[in-house]
């Protein structure tokens, strides 16, 4: 049988509060917490939309930029989700970013948020490397050892 304990090949880089409604909300993570990501060979960013108010147009486009606080850059235009306000409640998008494919000087990055954002709209995000160095050792913050079972 073949197969890969989760938690030991993908590290939980970054969780979002559950529950946040996006409204003031830049960036996930925010400015001077952008996720350094050179030493991953793949970045995995899930996204699950909890309530999408009708009247707002939430936008997650996903950045670069070379340090914890610098000003995020389009890495592709593609690189963005955006749900249906009318049936966006409780979908789920997901971004895969080849880190060899970042500018040299860019490996921090972020999902930048736009659009109306005012009425409540709710996003869950976890953000996983893939690292070039296995198994990886979870932060004990995100993701506690005693929550980390394989059977």
């Amino acid at each position: 049988m073949f197969g890969k304990a989760f938690a030991n090949w993908f590290k939980l880089l970054y969780s979002s509060l559950i529950g946040t409604a996006m409204s003031g909300v830049s960036a996930y993570p925010a400015s001077g917490a952008y996720l350094d990501v050179s030493g991953y060979a793949r970045v995995h960013i899930l996204v699950h939309w909890g309530v999408v108010h009708n009247s707002d147009t939430p936008t997650l486009t996903l950045k670069c930029t070379d340090g914890l606080s610098g000003t995020l850059d389009v890495i592709d235009a593609s690189l963005y989700t955006t749900p249906d306000p009318t049936t966006g409640d409780a979908k789920w998008g997901c971004f895969t970013l080849e880190v060899a494919k970042l500018p040299a000087d860019h490996h921090f990055i972020a999902l930048a948020t736009s659009g109306t954002l005012t009425n409540g709209t709710y996003v869950d995000i976890s953000i996983w490397g893939e690292s070039l160095s296995v198994p990886v050792t979870q932060s004990t913050s995100l993701m506690p050892a005693a929550d980390q079972l394989v059977w």
